[in-house]
């Protein structure tokens, strides 16, 4: 394992497994055992027993008493579910964004929409789920609310995982990528015009979960 540097031993182990868990090399079901993850990252189990309690706050591991930890197995209904949520935040986000950001915020945002853009035309379906999430949380950010990017940074691990997981019945969900619905959204924040992105957000929504409605294959 390469050195770690300029990180607590918890949340490098933390980030690792983060990734193994998004990317599917950790598939739903697997168990995640202290010892083994212990010797693994060559540290105590004090490190891995904080980083899957942080995994576990982000919901990408579940507690099962008297069986151990492991990665999670999610639903349509929990995607669903943290769309609402999504939604909710992520259309106070817009509004705040128009009053609190700045031309240099909005230059940002454009860097990340367009970082997204060439993922998704490049057909990289991991990097452009990736790229996705930076773009929205970009927006939290720009809201200057501390617990709202909070809240988004915990869902956000969690759709990447139920969307690769809904995926593989789903194959909606990886094509006709939510590109022009994303720069209405930067448009409307650009124009200061907080109608405009609260329904450019609520359409971006809808737009996700009609993919996830479609015939899911057999």
């Amino acid at each position: 394992m390469a050195a770690i540097e300029h990180k607590q031993l918890w949340q490098a182990v933390a980030d690792q497994l983060r990734d193994e868990i998004l990317d599917g090399r950790l598939s739903a079901g697997s168990r995640l055992v202290e010892t083994e993850l212990a010797e693994r990252f060559g540290v105590s189990r004090g490190p891995v027993r904080d980083a899957l309690a942080e995994l576990a706050r982000a919901g990408l591991a579940v507690d099962l008493p008297r069986r151990g930890t492991f990665v999670p197995s999610l639903t349509e209904k929990d995607l669903a579910e943290v769309y609402v949520i999504r939604r909710a935040i992520e259309e106070a986000a817009v509004r705040l964004a128009i009053e609190q950001g700045t031309d240099q915020d909005i230059t940002a945002m454009y860097a990340t929409l367009e970082q997204t853009e060439r993922a998704y035309r490049a057909d990289d379906l991991a990097a452009a789920w990736e790229a996705d999430m930076a773009f929205h949380r970009c927006i939290c950010r720009m809201s200057g609310n501390g617990r709202l990017l909070m809240l988004f940074d915990e869902l956000s691990s969690q759709t990447v995982l139920l969307m690769r997981t809904a995926l593989a019945t789903h194959a909606s969900l990886g094509w006709t990528p939510p590109v022009e619905v994303h720069r209405q959204i930067a448009d409307a924040i650009r124009a200061r015009e907080p109608r405009a992105a609260s329904a450019a957000v609520g359409a971006h929504f809808q737009y996700t979960q009609d993919r996830l409605r479609a015939s899911p294959e057999n």
